[in-house]
């Protein structure tokens, strides 16, 4: 009979446990309960969400805690940085924001953090990765980036970036400085200066950091200065991508790399569709009968006749977070499961009628 009590006391202790956990999180708006988005995250507890209202804030937030950071509006719901939105703690989430102007728009030096459906305009860098792993960066809208890339890798791996769209920068996505093992995928880049999609090694004596093991599959390259350039990066994949209408569709020019004792990168190279291609498909397979030369290294040995199907971009994001939370300072406890409640009185029952049989017995 003690035992069943126990039993009872320890589930009732379990279930106020998980009730608190779940009722620390809480949802912060931005001007209501704190006028500037920085003030919101000091005042934060990791878990919570920062709700930022439509409207211009400028400042230049840091998110040291695993807190989302959800705008209203994507184009309504602007942050005027000059140094930029820098995230620096693990399993942060930003989304529906423009960021403007800045150093880099967003800075990430964490890992596991989700930058999504969000517009970086007119910065320096667009997203920036510095020694960050795990990371998604997804549904981005970057334009008018200039001096750098719009989305930026050094020493970063295992990164997703996925169905972005890059329009009228210096340079679209670069992997530079031993980024290894990302995944590149289903990205429009177009109308860059320079060049699109760069896999750029690094030297720091006494040697090479080199991009390796990434994968660049079904992404639209077009109309920019050079489509895609190799220059110290090995064992990658670049494959079913569009180029299309580029000054120079791929180039892997290593001169310079090879005398500072560089090795020539080797590269997988196949079934994308090149717009200059003048082969023919006599067998009707779709892909060419005669391979596509980039240079005497480098050879797309089964190129596409036909470009590959991608998903389009969409002309507006619907932010992975709830756009429009109900804001709420105080946290309101939320009610215990209803399986857990259901199990919780059958217990106190079961306790309660053996306690009366148990006292019936002992009056005897």
């Amino acid at each position: 009979m003690l035992r069943a009590v126990f039993i009872t006391m320890l589930l009732f202790s379990m279930l106020a446990g998980v009730q608190s956990a779940k009722s620390t999180s809480r949802i912060i708006a931005v001007p209501d309960d704190y006028p500037t988005i920085e003030s919101a995250i000091t005042n934060a507890n990791d878990g919570d969400t920062i709700f930022v209202k439509k409207g211009v804030y400028v400042e230049n937030p840091v998110v040291n805690k695993s807190v989302s950071l959800v705008g209203e509006d994507r184009d309504s719901t602007v942050i005027d940085v000059t140094a930029g939105l820098k995230v620096e703690r693990d399993n942060v989430t930003i989304t529906g924001l423009t960021v403007y102007d800045g150093w880099t728009g967003i800075a990430v030096t964490a890992n596991y953090c989700s930058i999504s459906g969000n517009k970086i305009k007119d910065a320096t860098i667009g997203i920036g990765l510095i020694n960050s792993e795990n990371n998604s960066i997804t549904g981005n809208i970057l334009q008018s980036i200039g001096y750098s890339a719009a989305i930026q890798l050094s020493y970063s791996n295992n990164n997703l970036l996925k169905n972005n769209y890059v329009d009228s920068c210096t340079e679209g996505i670069q992997l530079r400085a031993g980024s290894s093992n990302n995944m590149v995928t289903e990205n429009t880049i177009t109308n860059c200066q320079f060049v699109a999609v760069r896999l750029l090694g690094e030297y720091s004596p006494p040697r090479w950091y080199c991009p390796s093991g990434n994968t660049i599959i079904r992404n639209n390259i077009s109309n920019s200065g050079c489509g895609t350039t190799v220059y110290g990066s090995n064992k990658n994949t670049i494959s079913n991508n569009n180029y299309v209408n580029n000054t120079v569709q791929f180039s892997a020019n290593e001169d310079y790399y090879l005398t500072w004792g560089g090795n020539r990168s080797i590269n997988t190279i196949n079934e994308n569709y090149w717009s200059d291609y003048n082969g023919i498909d006599t067998n009707g397979d779709g892909i060419g009968d005669i391979p596509y030369v980039i240079d005497e290294n480098n050879i797309d040995q089964y190129p596409l006749m036909k470009p590959v199907a991608i998903p389009a971009f969409p002309d507006s994001i619907t932010p992975t977070a709830d756009p429009s939370p109900t804001p709420s300072p105080e946290p309101q406890p939320e009610p215990f499961p209803t399986m857990l409640v259901a199990i919780s009185i059958a217990s106190v029952a079961v306790v309660g009628v053996g306690m009366l049989v148990y006292f019936k017995k002992r009056k005897r």
